[in-house]
């Protein structure tokens, strides 16, 4: 679902990003001499095709945050998460086990808001 851009000034930027995550690993590597806890956030635009708009993509603003530590940090993240939902007014938004493989066996989960899925949240897997 990647849309390439035509003439990019630089190799790395041909592709418009899809999802904010690789920035945000990207960012903790860099980092890695830094004293622990890392919390890192973005809220950024992501780009995916969609052949129903004129420019055959379409924009989705999408926030991702990390948090780096010697625990798993996944009650802080689930923390942000509820205080974000606070903050927005969306108050019947709920979390549900994930398989998804990004996350470690049954510590991952889908956040959903009105019966639809809008994200997820977990403790990333090193693969």
């Amino acid at each position: 679902q990647a849309v390439l851009i035509a003439n990019p000034k630089t190799f790395e930027f041909q592709v418009v990003r899809t999802q904010l995550l690789p920035g945000i690993l990207k960012t903790v590597s860099c980092n890695r001499k830094m004293p622990l806890p890392l919390k890192i956030f973005e809220v950024g635009d992501v780009v995916l095709k969609d052949e129903g708009e004129e420019t055959g993509c379409k924009n989705f603003r999408q926030v991702c945050a990390m948090h780096c530590g010697k625990t798993s940090g996944f009650e802080v993240v689930h923390g942000l998460l509820d205080r974000l939902m606070m903050a927005l007014d969306e108050r019947d938004y709920s979390i549900q086990q994930s398989a998804d493989p990004m996350f470690f066996a049954g510590r991952g989960a889908d956040v959903n808001l009105a019966g639809k899925k809008i994200g997820h949240i977990g403790i990333l897997h090193p693969e």
